[in-house]
């Protein structure tokens, strides 16, 4: 736990406040992301649509934000991480009044896109922050900031739901405005200003292009990259629609699908800095291929477990899976030459989630069919994929 510690412990410096600052604002960015699914029966409702154009929805919101990953990287890493992530959390906190205001489903759309896009601005720039800010550390620093997501994503759903089951859910969604707009100041006032990576001046657009595909050529690179799209197309699908699977097919009542779906993160936001311990110490490899495996496993679970205390067990352990994506995060990035570091894992986070977003449609689809079920023994098969790619990468060593 000492790498904990040490990160932990630089809040007491400018570093710290900088890792807090981030953390709290993905916070924000992943807590709405995952309250939209949690009230997607209320706006199915509301707007008469079924779940595979519900689930378009979500499409959208996703590919928006895979799309600003490629250009977010190239821009962060000519103006620096700090007016890009600050400009993010301002353009999602103002679609947050537009989600309010939306009269008809194509302006929802347009709200959905927007904050995808203002939720891109803020990835790509947080990850270069992170790995540059924590060197010694950076699977900590990584599991830290993606566990405070887990935990605003455990908490909005629930609060959100609650919110909208007494005044309905566009006042649910705008009571997080002012939330949103604290983050931006704190932004403002505690994230150092950071320039144009050094490395890469006076690059051309068509040269870090070209820098950019010499170094996704890399054949680690590429076997981290395939297994990262198979966790995000099977994380994305899962979160989309576990909520509306949860009251529709196993007949949950909405308020408990929602507080399981938040224990759900509460338990990534426990195992989620574990395992950047573990992987710190003992390597990305072995920690990621023992969550993949115990992933797959439970997922598998689920279509077979009747409503009680096991579903009710079973649903947070399926939590565990969100700790692949930091370490692959982290693995990659490190992987990545400096120079393009931020436009070439903007290009690979638009590939992720460019793919990965397309499981909300693909999952609604069945669900409008009747195959909610097996939908989800689709997924346990690709997140078992997962293992393959892993176990040919080479093997990193911890720090011991």
């Amino acid at each position: 736990m000492s790498a904990v510690r040490t990160a932990i412990g630089r809040l007491r410096g400018g570093h710290g406040w900088t890792l807090l600052a981030v953390a709290v604002g993905w916070l924000l960015v992943q807590g709405f992301r995952v309250a939209l699914p949690a009230i997607l029966p209320d706006i199915k409702a509301e707007f008469a649509v079924g779940n595979a154009t519900a689930g378009f929805a979500l499409t959208v919101l996703w590919f928006a934000y895979a799309g600003m990953q490629f250009p977010g990287g190239v821009v962060a890493d000519r103006v620096g991480e700090r007016r890009l992530l600050i400009a993010g959390l301002a353009l999602g906190t103002a679609c947050l009044g537009l989600f309010y205001l939306a009269p008809v489903f194509a302006v929802f759309l347009v709200a959905c896109g927007a904050f995808g896009v203002g939720a891109g601005l803020f990835g790509t720039p947080r990850d270069m922050l992170l790995s540059r800010t924590f060197p010694e550390t950076v699977n900590t620093a990584y599991t830290v900031t993606f566990a405070a997501g887990s935990l605003g994503a455990a908490a909005l759903p629930f609060v959100v739901t609650e919110l909208a089951g007494r005044f309905g859910w566009r006042v649910a969604v705008l009571g997080l405005l002012p939330l949103f707009a604290v983050v931006v100041v704190g932004l403002w006032r505690v994230v150092p200003a950071t320039g144009r990576t050094t490395a890469g001046d006076g690059l051309s657009a068509g040269e870090t292009v070209r820098r950019t595909l010499a170094a996704l050529s890399d054949r680690t690179v590429l076997l981290a990259s395939a297994g990262m799209v198979l966790f995000i197309f099977t994380y994305q699908s899962i979160l989309s629609f576990l909520p509306t699977y949860l009251v529709e097919v196993k007949g949950l009542d909405q308020g408990f699908a929602a507080a399981l779906f938040g224990l759900l993160f509460v338990f990534a936001a426990v195992v989620q800095p574990l395992a950047g311990t573990l992987a710190d110490r003992y390597g990305e490899r072995p920690t990621v291929v023992v969550l993949v495996v115990l992933s797959t496993v439970t997922l598998v679970a689920l279509p077979f477990v009747d409503p009680g205390p096991a579903l009710t067990l079973l649903v947070p352990v399926l939590g565990i899976r969100i700790a692949i994506g930091p370490l692959t995060s982290a693995y990659v990035v490190r992987e990545l030459p400096e120079a393009v570091q931020g436009s070439g894992w903007g290009l690979l986070r638009t590939v992720f989630f460019g793919v990965g977003s397309t499981g909300s449609t693909v999952v609604g689809v069945f669900g409008d069919a009747g195959l909610f079920d097996a939908a989800f023994l689709l997924l346990s098969g690709l997140t078992g994929a997962i293992v393959v790619f892993w176990l040919l990468l080479p093997s990193r060593g911890g720090v011991g």
